[in-house]
């Protein structure tokens, strides 16, 4: 009986405002994952046949694996450059086979007709960088020379890396794999390219990203090495304005600079209030005199929703439609006073529309939040209230703002194990980014190693800010080809089936779902259970350790999500949940969601919930049979209500 009380609530715990979360019946995104179609398309044997083809006028990077090139750095040349050229040589050397081919030089040293020059060498001088932007750098290709130049230092990795990606097949797939081709002979024709990021500032706020310096090969030029809690080019972060106005310092003399709750804490300063504006500039002035190099400087309300409500800031609420009408005139001085800075802030909560009759200032910086956002249907064509919001923020503050950056959020917040296939709408996403006067992004993912795919879609947002124009599902294919090996036909399938599965029957996929929300569509029992087969296929499919250890990865969020399926079935979740704390210790699993640590899901949060089935029969009860059948017939009907009045809402 327990259990029936339990499948019955679970039908009255469907969302209670099931009307105001009614999704539309618009488009979902540009197309469907087709990860299997693609696989074919990238062969390291068709390559190598091809780059052994010796041609008249190509340039012979190596034969046998020698090659008569040097890699020459400008003389006195500084660490980004050296640390460029090294990078360099080092893949060459593995792409060729060899060991001492390719030697790292200073110009005045080399001595060979054949060279490779990184940076600002006296050979490169006669070269116009002046449709670089950016980040961006220069390759120019051709018989004896090679040129990987750039206008910023860090940006002749960007340089390197993207050589060895797009003319000799090189993947940097994770933070502890390359997938590194042999093309012992490389004949290359020569090429002259400028390639440029489609966003000037660009993070995936993933643990991941920060290991092992895969936030360079990923060309994350807002990621600094080892913490993924620091954002390079920031002199300081979010949240910030008690920072310059300090409750400690001016709580007691100044009461009337904050506001309060209802326990009379300082919640947010009275942006209104006038006194407080050379309070600001003054302390930023300290700030940016102590961190010259920095260029965003961040002025920015609290996390909380108190802000002040006196009689000259509703003024300024009722005159603009927006709380951040008393923000912003603040933002627009401060970008004055330091016009060689860009001065941001957030457009969050109360703050997030814009302002009427405002405009920004060239160089201030408006940060995005979609906090109230899906990852079902892509931004750019609205096809739900929430992506419709979405997009409504975006296009509005671009139209009023030269420098916006969206904080997005991408992965499911309340269950970071759990599947969450939310790699199609990324292309679109950023198309509207990109037609909307974004200049950088932020994407936040999870800050603890081994969530859900976590690799996958690091990488695949990293490729879309450089390139918006990048294929989703040909990146997909070559990065599980590549990865997976044997098993790629199987870890392609179970992307796609997972995506089809989700975009048929599903409404939304939210940043707080539970795996009950998607008993219907993607994470149905019968569903779950077809991954679970894929991957136990994949699996069977290869005996290489470092092939099935990124398996079991993946087996994880199968796991996690037979644990929380449908199927009351008792001895199912019980030995999926023992599987799953062996791989969770194994892969070193942190969080089960973003607050709640592993070791609490594996001793307490999960052992509570799965003891209500212990007693209780399995769902071969053909009783409990019944009553499931039951409950879906009032689910069905759920949703027809929910479809009939979303048009109301």
């Amino acid at each position: 009986m327990k259990k029936i009380i339990a499948l019955l609530l679970s039908v009255m715990m469907l969302p209670f405002g099931v009307l105001a979360a009614a999704a539309s019946d618009g488009i979902m995104s540009s197309e469907t994952l087709h990860v299997q179609q693609h696989l074919n398309d990238y062969s390291e044997d068709a390559w190598r046949s091809e780059l052994a083809s010796a041609e008249d006028g190509k340039i012979c990077l190596a034969e046998n694996g020698v090659s008569a090139f040097q890699i020459v750095v400008p003389d006195n040349s500084d660490d980004s450059a050296l640390f460029a050229a090294e990078e360099l040589s080092a893949y060459l050397n593995r792409i060729v086979g060899a060991d001492n081919q390719f030697p790292v030089v200073a110009e005045r040293e080399c001595s060979s007709d054949c060279r490779i020059d990184i940076g600002a060498t006296a050979r490169s001088a006669a070269i116009s960088l002046s449709e670089i932007k950016d980040d961006g750098y220069l390759i120019d290709a051709q018989p004896q020379q090679i040129y990987i130049l750039a206008t910023e230092p860090d940006a002749l990795a960007n340089g390197v890396y993207g050589f060895l990606e797009d003319y000799l097949a090189c993947m940097f797939v994770r933070e502890d794999y390359d997938y590194v081709p042999y093309f012992p002979t490389i004949y290359l024709e020569p090429f002259s390219e400028v390639s440029n990021p489609d966003f000037a500032w660009r993070k995936v706020y993933q643990y991941e990203a920060a290991q092992n310096g895969w936030y360079r090969k990923l060309r994350n030029n807002g990621t600094q090495a080892g913490d993924i809690t620091s954002h390079a080019g920031w002199g300081n972060w979010v949240h910030s304005s008690f920072s310059f106005v300090s409750p400690l310092e001016y709580g007691e003399s100044h009461p009337e600079f904050f506001s309060y709750n209802e326990e009379g804490i300082p919640q947010q300063l009275c942006l209104s209030n006038e006194d407080i504006y050379l309070i600001i500039e003054a302390k930023l002035a300290q700030m940016i005199a102590a961190q010259p190099d920095k260029l965003y400087w961040d002025f920015s309300i609290m996390d909380n929703q108190n802000y002040c409500t006196c009689e000259a800031c509703q003024q300024v609420l009722e005159q603009t439609g927006s709380m951040m009408g008393t923000l912003l005139p603040i933002i627009n001085r401060l970008a004055r006073r330091f016009p060689d800075k860009i001065i941001s802030t957030l457009a969050y909560t109360y703050t997030a529309q814009p302002p009427k009759g405002m405009v920004c200032e060239p160089n201030v910086n408006i940060v995005l939040a979609t906090m109230k956002s899906g990852q079902l249907y892509s931004y750019y064509y609205g096809g739900s209230e929430k992506a419709a919001a979405v997009k409504e923020l975006v296009e509005s503050w671009g139209s009023i703002c030269d420098n916006l950056m969206i904080w997005d959020y991408v992965v499911d917040f309340a269950h970071l194990s759990m599947p969450y296939p939310n790699f199609d709408v990324q292309a679109d996403n950023h198309k509207l980014y990109q037609e909307n006067h974004v200049r950088a992004i932020f994407h936040q993912g999870s800050r603890t190693r081994n969530d859900e795919m976590a690799r996958v879609r690091t990488y695949l947002l990293s490729k879309l800010m450089w390139d918006t124009q990048t294929d989703v599902s040909a990146t997909l294919a070559k990065y599980v080809l590549v990865t997976y090996g044997e098993a790629a036909p199987y870890v392609a399938e179970y992307l796609d089936t997972m995506n089809r599965a989700l975009k048929e029957n599903a409404k939304d996929l939210d940043l707080y779902d539970y795996p009950n929300d998607h008993f219907n569509d993607y994470l149905s029992v019968s569903n779950i259970d077809t991954y679970r087969q894929l991957i136990d296929s994949a699996m069977a499919a290869t005996d290489d350790s470092r092939i099935l250890g990124y398996l079991e990865e993946i087996k994880i969020n199968v796991l996690y999500a037979v644990m929380g399926d449908n199927s009351q079935d008792y001895a199912r979740k019980e030995a999926a949940f023992e599987e799953f704390c062996v791989l969770a210790e194994k892969y070193g699993l942190e969080r089960y969601d973003e607050s709640t640590s592993m070791t609490e899901f594996i001793q307490t949060v999960y052992p509570d919930y799965l003891q209500q089935w212990q007693s209780e029969p399995s769902a071969s009860n053909p009783f409990l049979s019944f009553i499931e059948s039951i409950l879906a017939f009032f689910r069905r009907i759920l949703d027809w209500l929910r479809n009939l009045f979303s048009g109301l809402l």
